[in-house]
């Protein structure tokens, strides 16, 4: 059988070829993959820090007034006695920024009208001689107020989901009165007393408002939290005048029962 020399010498550099690569081959299995690169980690998004907005419910008991009252009879102002507190119900939006542990905001609350009312002494058509005041008509009248606070609040520490705060607020206050009905009691109707229903004028006032609170935050979530407090608000001194030449001046203020809600935004300051 004859043999192809060019046949021969193609094996011959094939096999050859082979020869040089296996080692290589071998090495290249036995060399370790490169890692993959490693995902950036994710992390959460700090919500100690940022915008927020917020929503409140109120209930306010009203402080029991001294109301003045002008007596055209004793020519002389005279107090009101046995004033009584009026009660509503209000509520308010605000937005504000929280740093670590302190707040600042601005809240517009609106207040319902509450009804004051109290004991004066007669008008003068009655026939009673003596020292003044004496009770001889129940006054009663409404009061219903907006308020514009910017307020500052400080964290006192997180006790769990709980964090307790305090704070103070400086504004104003629109108040309003209205619906006044000034009623004899039986005696005094007796012996001529009359209902007076005067017309009012210069109802509506603004005045400078200041509160101090207190309450604790409730943690529901890292964005939302529930804030239950108490506050005390300070709307100023409310004067009007009825159109029969009387006059009243009394302070308004309220006991507050507050519960809000507030959604945080957080602002990407992590590590701060």
């Amino acid at each position: 059988m004859k043999r192809n020399p060019r046949l021969s010498h193609r094996i011959a550099v094939f096999a050859a070829a082979l020869c040089m690569a296996a080692p290589a081959l071998a090495a290249d299995r036995r060399a370790p993959l490169p890692d993959a690169p490693l995902a950036p980690p994710v992390l959460p998004e700090d919500f100690s820090s940022g915008w927020y907005v917020r929503g409140d419910l109120t209930a306010n008991l009203f402080r029991s007034p001294a109301m003045a009252v002008f007596d055209d009879t004793a020519n002389a102002l005279v107090e009101q006695r046995g004033t009584r507190a009026g009660r509503s119900l209000g509520g308010g939006l605000g937005a504000g920024f929280k740093y670590k542990s302190f707040r600042l905001d601005a809240t517009l609350d609106i207040h319902g009208r509450a009804t004051f009312s109290g004991f004066s002494p007669p008008q003068g058509n009655w026939g009673y001689v003596g020292p003044l005041p004496v009770p001889s008509r129940l006054n009663s009248f409404g009061v219903s107020a907006q308020t514009l606070l910017i307020n500052a609040y400080a964290d006192l520490g997180a006790f769990g989901p709980l964090t307790p705060y305090v704070g103070v607020g400086l504004g104003t206050a629109r108040l309003s009165a209205s619906n006044f009905v000034s009623t004899p009691v039986p005696a005094a109707a007796a012996l001529g007393e009359t209902v007076f229903t005067p017309v009012l004028a210069n109802t509506t006032k603004w005045t400078l408002a200041w509160a101090a609170m207190a309450g604790v935050t409730v943690d529901v979530t890292p964005q939302t939290k529930i804030d239950i407090g108490y506050r005390y608000l300070h709307m100023g001194s409310l004067r009007f005048i009825d159109t029969v030449g009387g006059s009243y001046r009394t302070t308004v203020a309220a006991h507050e029962i507050r519960v809000g809600l507030r959604y945080m935004f957080g602002d990407g300051l992590a590590g701060h």
